[in-house]
């Protein structure tokens, strides 16, 4: 594990440690990131000293990449379950709280000369190097960012009191352990990760493609694949599988 008290991203970090050969596991956590970054390059807006702020380098088989961000928002989840909060993801990796951020999981995979390797088991034609960002919000304060992250919250918030960080951390690396433990013995998070979707059974519209040439497509969310795609259904019934895009689920009246 590596800890810094500021840095730009931790991603950033962590694809130059992985570059220098560093091991499937390891671990950058930063008190404050100056350019941290969420989905779709956005940004990822924190306080010093406030949250978890971290990104995991692994080095899983290539057949197991798909699983990785659903194991980090169970992850994610796991922390809100052990502070006595009901969390659920936003298909395919927000943790929210009634409707709420709470956390948000990004994910990059690389080969070849960018992916460095450790020389060791965990290298190889068939293994990829992915790095998975978490910035989960601990004492972030959601009334006081109502601009930067509007409709957000923090374990503080829901929890009523002042959260310790460092057994968060604690928290969050031992269920992702547990979690990357289970598929790389041959086991699956999809079953659990689709049991926490709060996506499911709603209707929504995703906005895919790039700024200026993207395309819509609404539907009833029906279900999600074995490989993590959501499943929209339109007015035809027809069924349409959705690897990536922005989702925006339609309130409930």
């Amino acid at each position: 594990m590596h800890h810094l008290s500021v840095t730009t991203s931790t991603m950033d970090v962590a694809w130059k440690l992985a570059r220098e050969g560093a091991p499937d596991g390891t671990v950058v956590v930063a008190d404050h990131q100056s350019a941290g970054r969420g989905r779709y390059d956005r940004s990822w807006e924190s306080a010093s000293g406030q949250d978890i702020l971290c990104s995991v380098l692994l080095r899983p088989r290539v057949a197991l990449a798909g699983e990785l961000l659903m194991l980090a928002a169970l992850a994610v989840v796991n922390v809100a379950d052990s502070y006595e909060i009901s969390a659920g993801i936003k298909w395919p990796n927000d943790v929210q709280v009634a409707g709420k951020k709470l956390a948000g999981v990004i994910a990059e995979s690389r080969t070849g000369p960018d992916a460095g390797s450790d020389g060791g088991s965990e290298s190889g034609p068939d293994r990829i190097a992915v790095v998975i960002g978490i910035g989960l919000n601990v004492n972030f304060d959601p009334a006081k960012a109502v601009v930067e992250a509007p409709n957000s919250t923090s374990l503080a918030a829901e929890s009523g009191r002042h959260v310790d960080r460092s057994h968060v951390l604690e928290t969050l690396m031992c269920s992702l352990d547990t979690h990357y433990s289970l598929i790389t013995a041959g086991g699956t998070v999809v079953s659990t990760w689709r049991e926490k979707l709060t996506t499911l059974g709603r209707e929504v519209t995703v906005v895919g493609g790039k700024p200026g040439d993207s395309t819509e497509l609404h539907g009833l969310a029906h279900d999600v694949d074995s490989i993590g795609r959501l499943i929209v259904r339109d007015e035809h019934g027809r069924d349409w599988p959705v690897a990536a895009g922005e989702v925006t689920v339609k309130d409930i009246k």
